[in-house]
């Protein structure tokens, strides 16, 4: 089982869109196949790593996102994809 943090910038409008996708992280969680039914608890610190806030649709020309991609490999070597999108923002600091 991975986990990956993935960063996914476009920018344009229409068929002229361009997107860019880059893997800032990416973990090993599992060694083999988890248990059906079994909860697998993960912390996750995302200090570490340079994220920039998520920004959608500045003027339809430019956007942000950041997704969590989980793959699970089963016994027979089938590989199974789930993809979260994750909101960053930043709190303003007080003084």
């Amino acid at each position: 089982m991975e986990l990956e943090i993935r960063r996914q910038e476009s920018t344009g409008s229409g068929p002229n869109t361009y997107v860019e996708t880059e893997t800032l992280a990416k973990f090993e969680l599992m060694d083999s196949a988890p248990v059906r039914g079994e909860s697998i608890p993960i912390r996750l610190f995302l200090s570490p790593y340079e994220l920039t806030p998520t920004y959608h649709n500045i003027n339809n020309k430019f956007s942000v996102k950041c997704f969590l991609n989980l793959v699970l490999v089963d016994e027979e070597d089938r590989r199974y994809f789930k993809q979260e999108e994750i909101r960053v923002y930043r709190l303003l600091e007080n003084s």
